[in-house]
């Protein structure tokens, strides 16, 4: 797929205010093609400015593809990311509730496409352990590459609020032979591997 150099939006800018509290280095995850389930969710979380970032995720494998569907809304800044495709689903079996998901998506109304991860926790009812984060690799543009929501739980306070769904497999959630032999790389591209921001 052939990428053009996003053009002056001041998208760097608006990028730049979603950063919120770097998230350590977490060397040791090491990620594997999620089980053929699906995850869903939605709900707020606030930036270290006080203000609130939207979401609404759900994402998986369904008749033998990858599925799903990306909306993240920063009211500061009006930033709507919107995914286009989901590219992989991957978890950490260290974390048997998370899962993590990329894919290509649009920023507002820019013809530019550009990767995404989310990460997703599903922690119990009613919601509030539950986790959410994403990183944007923001490469054709000027100013910082890489901006995140570092992951943070959705239970109110300085958090956010929300719910994470965590669907056991059912006769749609089907995979076609040899379709999760993928890594983790030709799922995720720069937004895996030792180089790129932690969730």
């Amino acid at each position: 797929m052939a990428h053009k150099p996003i053009s002056a939006i001041a998208l760097a800018g608006s990028l730049a205010a979603l950063m919120i509290g770097l998230a350590p280095v977490t060397a040791s995850a090491h990620f594997t093609p999620a089980p053929c389930d699906f995850i869903t969710g939605g709900g707020y979380v606030f930036k270290d400015n006080g203000l609130m970032t939207n979401f609404g995720v759900n994402a998986g494998c369904k008749n033998g593809d990858f599925w799903g569907n990306v909306n993240v809304l920063d009211h500061e800044n009006q930033f709507h990311l919107k995914s286009v495709s989901i590219t992989g689903y991957l978890w950490d079996p260290a974390a048997p509730n998370s899962r993590d998901f990329c894919g290509w998506g649009r920023i507002n109304d820019q013809s530019q496409l550009i990767q995404f991860r989310i990460r997703v926790t599903d922690n119990g009812e009613p919601g509030t352990n539950d986790e959410f984060g994403v990183i944007i690799d923001n490469q054709f543009s000027d100013g910082e590459r890489f901006f995140r929501i570092s992951t943070r739980k959705l239970g109110g306070g300085s958090g956010g609020g929300g719910n994470i769904q965590l669907h056991k497999a059912n006769p749609s959630t089907t995979k076609n032979p040899g379709f999760f032999s993928q890594t983790e790389t030709e799922m995720c591209g720069d937004l895996s591997g030792p180089n790129a921001p932690t969730l």
